[in-house]
């Protein structure tokens, strides 16, 4: 078994073997015999058969949540480095106008759309998570299904909710059979963009009214292009933050071929070559993909992130604001900073020491505990203002980042995927030494958001967005409406707000 640092550090190897889903999640020793039906079959009747009424009304709410941290996060991302090239090429390139690119006045075509919107989504690292399966779902759905509503035309809200559900769903349980227990990021992929793939194809194939050949002719097409690497995460690059995005553009492309008659492999998951032995090793679930699929909803573990930073840095975070409100810590008091993570969190986040001090880059600075807990200490809160390039030159963070040092605990692994504990123990200058441990982090369901950290959050992305507050509650009250719209497109019309 290779742990997470080995394979950050060593000589090419993955690993980082998490804890195990139960029974049905144990890697077998070998791949099983391909079944006589293959699992897209399933997931095509499940994606094509169950209607708005058909679901639960809690995990309609989860996904109405997720709706609006989408939007949210997605509109405060639309000046970000990366998403602003990828916006001014789809300007020059142009095409016919068929949706909506957030937050400005153009008009592209919907897989242009999608890839620009998820990416601007992405790029705050801002956006839920499902912990379980390494994975931001809702970025690799709502920017396209929006995209696809765009250009469909009629499409209203119960069935945009019903559509979005469950391509969530599916996107969950594809995470969570692929490598059961497994890191995602530690065997080299980054699932959200892998995922997304075939989860986007399936959902732009529904919101399109394609029959069930097309759609999993879709999510072949889809699968052939399907891909998405860790490297982006360790080197700080741009890439991590555009990668929703082209997976998204590839599946609405791919469900617009699909319905011009292309043909892709139909055994996409099962298959010889399908997802699990190709991608996989042959190592997956059958049941965690399958099992109560309609009345088990994986996604009703989505965790909402209170901070513009990735998911494994907030117990940190929390911490270090906890102590700050229990002790009234001025910056001034502190003396030195001891952070313990675990062992998924400690590599990858809070080491090398040098460089999580000093991010070069927003990108490194949203994946540095260091970083993110000195900008809690300096200000007494974790804002978007403190990932910018501006703000990666202040003194007083760099300051306080210098007196921290980490380590790794291997006790404060996380169960069952999802950030792990963190403990800091500040040493201040009159000698004494408070500590603080947080074992879950703020915004998964055991510690969820309040009603008004949540809007305090919508609020935080519209200003940093530059909405004014008028059309930040006109937008609000869209959302809040969202089952009662005729046509969804009323939404994406409220969110092309010009430059």
């Amino acid at each position: 078994m290779i742990d997470r640092r080995e394979f950050l550090h060593g000589a090419g190897a993955a690993g980082g073997l998490l804890a195990a889903a139960g029974a049905a999640a144990r890697p077998a020793s070998r791949p099983a015999a391909r079944p006589a039906r293959d699992a897209i079959e399933d997931l095509a009747d499940y994606m094509l058969d169950t209607r708005f009424a058909d679901l639960p009304d809690a995990v309609l709410a989860v996904t109405r949540r997720q709706l609006a941290d989408t939007v949210a996060v997605g509109i405060a991302g639309r000046h970000e480095d990366g998403v602003r090239q990828l916006r001014d090429l789809a300007a020059e390139t142009g095409g016919r106008g068929e949706s909506v690119l957030w937050g400005s006045g153009l008009r592209v075509p919907a897989q242009d759309a999608a890839r620009v919107n998820a990416a601007m989504a992405h790029a705050l690292e801002f956006d839920d998570t499902f912990g379980r399966g390494f994975l931001h779902p809702a970025v690799i759905t709502f920017p396209a299904a929006l995209a696809v509503a765009d250009m469909a035309g009629g499409i209203d809200g119960r069935e945009f909710l019903a559509a979005a559900t469950l391509a969530i769903d599916a996107a969950c349980r594809i995470a969570l059979s692929s490598q059961p227990g497994v890191d995602g990021f530690a065997t080299g992929w980054h699932n959200t963009s892998l995922v997304g793939y075939l989860t986007t194809a399936m959902l732009a194939a529904r919101l399109m009214r394609l029959d069930r050949a097309r759609m999993i002719d879709a999510a072949g097409i889809a699968y052939h292009q399907a891909a998405g690497n860790a490297q982006s995460h360790i080197d700080g690059a741009l890439t991590k933050r555009l990668g929703p995005g082209l997976a998204s553009a590839a599946g609405v492309f791919a469900a617009r071929l699909a319905a011009r008659g292309v043909s892709g492999p139909h055994a996409v998951l099962e298959g010889e070559k399908g997802w699990y032995r190709q991608y996989h090793r042959g190592n997956y679930s059958r049941e965690l993909l399958l099992g109560g699929l309609g009345s088990r909803f994986p996604a009703m573990e989505t965790a909402f992130k209170p901070w513009p930073s990735c998911r494994g840095s907030h117990t940190s975070a929390d911490a270090a604001l906890r102590l700050v409100a229990d002790h009234g810590l001025r910056p001034g008091q502190i003396d030195r900073i001891l952070i313990r993570n675990g062992p998924a969190e400690w590599p990858f986040l809070s080491n090398p020491i040098d460089r999580k001090r000093r991010p070069a880059s927003v990108v490194e600075a949203q994946f540095s505990i260091p970083w993110v807990v000195a900008a809690a200490f300096v200000d007494g809160k974790v804002r978007l203002a403190q990932f910018t390039p501006d703000a990666l030159r202040r003194d007083d963070i760099l300051a306080m980042a210098q007196r921290i040092v980490t380590e790794q605990d291997d006790g404060l692994a996380g169960a069952g995927g999802g950030p792990g504990q963190a403990e800091i123990a500040v040493t201040t200058r009159d000698g004494r030494v408070l500590r603080q441990r947080v074992a879950e982090a703020k915004g998964d369901p055991g510690a969820p958001m309040t009603a008004a950290e949540t809007a305090a959050k919508f609020a935080d992305c519209a200003d940093y967005a530059g909405i004014g507050p008028d059309r930040a509650g006109a937008l609000r009250g869209l959302l809040e409406r969202i089952d009662t719209l005729d046509d969804i497109s009323r939404l994406t019309a409220a969110m092309a707000v010009p430059d």
